[in-house]
């Protein structure tokens, strides 16, 4: 089963490593990440075959992660948390986890979890293609991060600009609504420190990144953020 790629995601340390060595020597690749940051840039190294998934990660919920695994590839999905109730149960197979296990779980049921995902797998292409174009938006941080996992800090009025675009990615957005969002007035004023943010970001992503930031100006409208893009959310504590 060396064939078999797996992905992690676990914030209490002892665990993860343990769970990591005990598939190892199952035979999995196995990569193990500690937050939602590290398990989007893992994505970028190594094509995976099955998830792992905790619910209560430290930048954002596992259910999220879930969710984008769910809509960006076609990896199967598990769900390893020490939530027990039916409600989460519910909302793990709703966003399309394939497997809900609670904590603890006996190793054995894990690995037969895991290899049974891939047996059904095999010769199913995951769309990782898509997840790699994929820019992110970390509300926590406030840093933006490019397909192949480098980023930038941000200030609060980008990150506002940004989300007011990433929100309806690949559709127009008006320049009244992006206006409001920001709290700039709508007049001569208001629409010069509009367009002086949008080229400092601009300037800023090119000259850190190296890549161009793909923010459309739709002529009379507004703008377009015309890549898939995806938001990492303040998490409610």
């Amino acid at each position: 089963m060396s064939d078999v790629n797996v992905i992690l995601v676990e914030d209490d340390a002892d665990l993860r490593d343990s769970l990591v060595e005990m598939l190892e020597l199952s035979g999995f690749y196995t990569d193990g990440s500690g937050s939602a940051q590290e398990f989007y840039q893992a994505l970028n190294t190594v094509r995976f075959d099955v998830a792992v998934v905790d619910l209560g990660l430290p930048d954002q919920s596992g259910l999220k992660i879930v969710e984008f695994l769910r809509d960006k590839t076609n990896m199967g999905i598990i769900i390893l948390t020490a939530r027990t109730s039916l409600n989460d149960r519910i909302l793990g197979y709703d966003c399309g986890a394939d497997h809900f296990f609670s904590k603890p779980v006996d190793n054995l049921e894990l690995i037969a979890a895991i290899r049974n995902l891939h047996s059904r797998l095999v010769g199913v292409q995951p769309n990782m293609e898509e997840a790699l174009e994929c820019w992110r938006l970390n509300k926590s941080s406030w840093r933006l991060a490019c397909p192949d996992g480098r980023d930038v800090e941000i200030t609060s009025k980008e990150l506002v600009f940004l989300d007011a675009l990433m929100q309806q990615s690949n559709e127009n957005v008006t320049r009244q609504y992006v206006m409001d969002v920001l709290g700039y007035s709508h007049d001569m004023y208001g629409s010069r420190s509009l367009d002086s943010l949008i080229k400092r970001l601009r300037k800023k992503v090119e000259s850190t990144l190296d890549i161009e930031l793909p923010i459309r100006t739709v002529h009379a409208v507004g703008f377009c953020f015309s890549a898939p893009s995806h938001i990492l959310a303040i998490e409610s504590r």
